[in-house]
């Protein structure tokens, strides 16, 4: 009995890895607890039909917490979809309400890249006043250009071709050359045997497991909430580009949600800050997945995330409601004239006789003024206008840098999957020097001791010891350079 409370506590109050569930519960051996936790789960399971790369189906557990809070979200978003439809597009109120969701979109997206764009700048860009733009803000154009894309073709089914058509718009390459990806990650923890951690699929296996994504699309019997979850998941999985696979991962999610359920909402309504908040949280959720194939995990973090998302939507709409209601309410009167009673002016003019004193006096007529001509010298004398001079065209510099390559960096997401891959490894390893050394392992690069204490906000002595340590595990060889120690990454297989 005890053992069946515990399976309902970590499912339905809270959907717990077993992890956490041995964290609260302050045991180690929690086997037979979390063996019951899976068996109360099996049986709301529902079996994906989109497959890992080893070949195992993921699935979903519908149990009662989570299959209410998808009908919960499902009837906010068709609740949010109708109000959009309810908007007057004759008095503008529909294109202000879609620029204003645009405008958010586009600035986490600038958040994403670090790209400094004001909300007056985003909303020109939006409705096309802007001639000239710098490089590096390409990205937010392109991206617009997807969104307008994902609404005009709400009703094209969502395939290769739609897939293809999409990735050239964000890219800017209307003829791709190429598609998908044609080298695998070079990163160490693709060539783990034993509980391989992969940060994306072979280039063998990314047309099939492409295809098989279509086709869940297609046909599975899941809400249209549920599959664009599923799809923004299973790309990041995969990532078929070689660039900007995390932006189509989310295009993606929202072209399914277009597709199914939203109609033109669903590629407006803004959810471009998953791209930029709570890497670390997301590369986590995205590891456990991976490792258990149970979707559910990121599905309750998406669901959370998308509800607050349309609880700042229907905010800004009811304002709008009550600001319309105020300029109404408040409106002056105008005054009109009383019209003048005709019963009364007839019975005045039937009843009284018009005397001497009463009848109207004729007008007088005065001398007409003869106006004299203005003077040619007068004329003459004003000055006359000056013309205004032409606009300047103003060229926008494009900004370069002095090196002419990037040096190679790994995200946020294979920082903390490689964590994790060095912790399972190496059980010698600590927390604080796996997740250095996970950020801080280029080739070529000199690290100090000052750059650990920055990084993980500890004592000196505490990054001394903790890189020496690193050291003797081999991660790292020790060189003095003017009388300073630095840390070089040492190449691993």
């Amino acid at each position: 009995m005890a053992n069946n409370d515990l399976a309902i506590r970590f499912t339905e109050n809270k959907y717990a890895t077993k992890m956490e569930v041995s964290r609260e519960l302050k045991m180690s051996l929690i086997d037979n607890i979390w063996s019951n936790i899976l068996s109360y789960r099996s049986n709301f399971n529902q079996y994906l039909s989109i497959k890992s790369i080893d070949k195992n189906p993921f699935l979903i557990c519908y149990c009662p917490t989570i299959s209410t809070a998808v009908n919960a979200l499902d009837a906010k978003l068709i609740r949010l979809m109708r109000e959009y439809m309810r908007m007057d597009a004759s008095t503008g109120d529909l294109r202000q309400f879609e620029d204003a969701c645009l405008v958010k979109s586009l600035s986490a997206l600038a958040k994403e890249y670090d790209l400094d764009a004001t909300e007056q700048y985003l909303r020109s860009l939006i409705q096309g006043d802007v001639r000239e733009i710098s490089s590096t803000h390409r990205v937010l154009l392109h991206y617009a250009h997807c969104l307008k894309m994902i609404k005009e073709k709400a009703s094209q089914p969502i395939d290769i071709d739609f897939l293809a058509e999409l990735y050239a718009k964000l890219t800017g390459n209307l003829e791709l050359t190429s598609f998908y990806r044609t080298t695998d990650d070079k990163n160490p923890e693709n060539r783990v045997i034993i509980d391989r951690i992969y940060t994306c699929a072979p280039v063998t296996s990314i047309d099939l497991m492409m295809n098989e994504l279509f086709s869940f699309i297609e046909n599975a019997k899941f809400s249209g909430l549920v599959k664009s979850i599923a799809t923004y998941y299973y790309i990041n999985y995969i990532r078929p580009f070689p660039t900007y696979s995390d932006e189509i991962a989310l295009l993606m999610a929202k072209a399914v949600l277009a597709h199914c359920d939203l109609s033109d909402f669903g590629a407006i309504i803004p959810l471009e800050s998953l791209l930029s908040e709570s890497q670390n949280v997301i590369a986590k959720i995205f590891v456990e997945v991976q490792k258990t194939y149970d979707l559910t995990y990121f599905l309750n973090y998406a669901l959370s995330f998308i509800d607050v998302q349309c609880d700042k939507v229907l905010d800004y709409i009811a304002n709008r409601e009550v600001e319309a209601l105020k300029k109404d309410y408040y409106q002056e009167e105008t005054i009109k004239p009383e019209p003048e009673i005709e019963e009364t002016k007839t019975l005045i003019d039937e009843t009284i006789t018009l005397t001497p004193e009463f009848i109207e006096p004729k007008p007088i007529i005065q001398p007409a003024v003869k106006e004299e001509p203005i003077k040619k010298e007068i004329i003459a004398s004003l000055p006359k206008p000056t013309p205004k001079p032409a606009p300047e065209i103003v060229e926008v510099p494009v900004e370069k840098i002095a090196v002419n390559y990037i040096p190679p960096v790994i995200d946020e997401k294979q920082a903390c999957r490689l964590e994790e891959h060095l912790l399972e490894l190496d059980p010698s390893m600590k927390r604080n020097e796996a997740h250095f050394y996970a950020r801080h392992c280029t080739l070529g690069k000199k690290y100090t001791i000052a750059q650990c204490k920055k990084s993980l906000g500890c004592a000196y002595e505490t990054a001394r010891t903790s890189m020496d340590h690193l050291v003797t595990l081999g991660y790292y060889r020790k060189d003095m350079v003017k009388n300073k120690n630095v840390y070089t990454p040492v190449p691993r297989n």
